[in-house]
């Protein structure tokens, strides 16, 4: 007969189980119709559970979307850590270098696909109507990136890390980047690509290489655009 410890280690593993299902199970569902299509029904179904095992587990339909949502979020961060390392080479390698670097590594990361594509369509959803699961993934994963490279390129533009225009560039490359992953469609087709391969992975990297040495972060003073737009007088 089974002791205490045994039952209890069994259940607990199997409870496990479950809840890895539903995480699974509605990370599929919402990026095929959205958080408002996935139904509890729908949900417990594709995870092959039981309808009660949603409350029982996680509350509600909410709390195991944001569960979901937070599973990618520190898998994201994670993924994320080899592209903030570089801004932390102790080498005698130029800060504006290793911004540009950091940020090949990000490019690469989102070119690589590794994960399901259910996780890009889930991401690409809940980005789209910004709602609780993207704040949980931008504050988990992307702002941490965000701030790195806002510090790093502060501190090599010579401008503040609250300077808006210089911020908005960041962002700016930032999404350029996760557009190759989440936008790769209009890529494809404007280049009449089939797929985003090694030549098109050399071009791409090239591409966020020359935008990096441009002086795009090199923000014009604010009084600039204004002596533009007046003339000579």
């Amino acid at each position: 007969m089974p002791n205490h410890a045994e039952t209890t280690s069994g259940h607990e593993a199997r409870s496990a189980k479950t809840r890895s299902q539903l995480i699974e199970a509605t990370i599929d569902v919402v990026a095929a119709v959205g958080y408002e299509g996935a139904t509890t029904r729908a949900l417990s179904q594709a995870a092959k559970t039981t309808l009660s095992a949603i409350p029982y587990h996680f509350g509600s339909k909410k709390e195991l979307y944001l569960a979901a949502a937070d599973m990618i979020a520190e898998y994201a961060a994670n993924r994320f850590v080899e592209a903030a390392a570089l801004l932390d080479d102790t080498s005698n390698v130029e800060l504006s270098a290793r911004f540009e670097l950091a940020l090949i590594q990000l490019l690469h990361t989102m070119l690589e696909e590794a994960e399901p594509h259910a996780w890009t369509a889930f991401v690409a959803r809940c980005a789209y109507d910004n709602d609780d699961a993207f704040a949980l993934i931008h504050g988990r994963a992307i702002a941490p990136l965000q701030e790195r490279l806002v510090h790093a390129a502060s501190q090599f533009s010579g401008r503040s890390s609250d300077d808006e225009a210089l911020r908005l560039r960041v962002i700016a490359i930032l999404t350029a980047i996760f557009s190759f992953r989440f936008l790769r469609g209009v890529m494809l087709r404007g280049m009449d690509w089939q797929s985003i391969q090694n030549e098109a992975v050399r071009q791409i990297t090239d591409m966020v290489r020359d935008l990096c040495r441009s002086g795009f972060l090199a923000v014009r003073p604010a009084d600039d655009s204004a002596n533009r737009k007046t003339g000579p007088t």
